[in-house]
């Protein structure tokens, strides 16, 4: 009778065991689409979602507002990338200047981008050179649609040392 109370106790721990330990859920977990031909599609969310400063941002470059941008005269390029409401913005200029964007050109540009997004309450601009090559490189990163490890914390950082006066 020991014996079997003994085999009943083990078996009911052992069944308590992995049903206390079945806690996994699939949130952030990759899904899968399956095509005409029979081959697993990953299916990717656009925006890039990660949580920094206790906030959880959602990166998303806006090609319509770049276009608007770009329509300007004083513009050669624009990059513009959208967290939450607000908008970054690098631009190229016609004249080649890197060191400062006019007073009224970025209230073009901000009324452009606002035009493009009414969601938006505050838009930043630079041409700093560094500021237009890290802004394209993370362009390429998000239009990528892979998750990419860190970018929140370094686009946190450049946006910190660009615009230190907005932190």
């Amino acid at each position: 009778m020991k014996q079997i109370s003994l085999q009943m106790l083990t078996l009911i721990m052992t069944v308590l065991l992995f049903t206390g330990c079945n806690t996994y859920t699939d949130e952030g977990a990759e899904t899968y689409q399956i095509n005409n031909d029979g081959a697993r599609i990953q299916n990717i969310n656009q925006e890039y979602t990660t949580n920094s400063y206790n906030q959880t941002y959602k990166m998303h470059v806006d090609e319509n507002a770049e276009e608007q941008v770009e329509m300007l005269n004083e513009v050669q390029s624009a990059t513009v990338i959208n967290v939450q409401r607000k908008a970054y913005v690098a631009v190229v200029l016609e004249n080649g200047d890197t060191e400062a964007v006019t007073g009224d050109l970025k209230n073009k540009i901000a009324q452009q981008i606002k035009v493009s997004d009414e969601s938006i309450d505050d838009v930043y601009v630079s041409s700093n050179a560094e500021f237009v090559i890290r802004m394209t490189d993370y362009r390429d990163q998000l239009q990528s649609r892979r998750p990419i490890v860190g970018l929140s914390e370094d686009f946190n950082a450049t946006i910190e040392r660009i615009f230190p006066e907005n932190r």
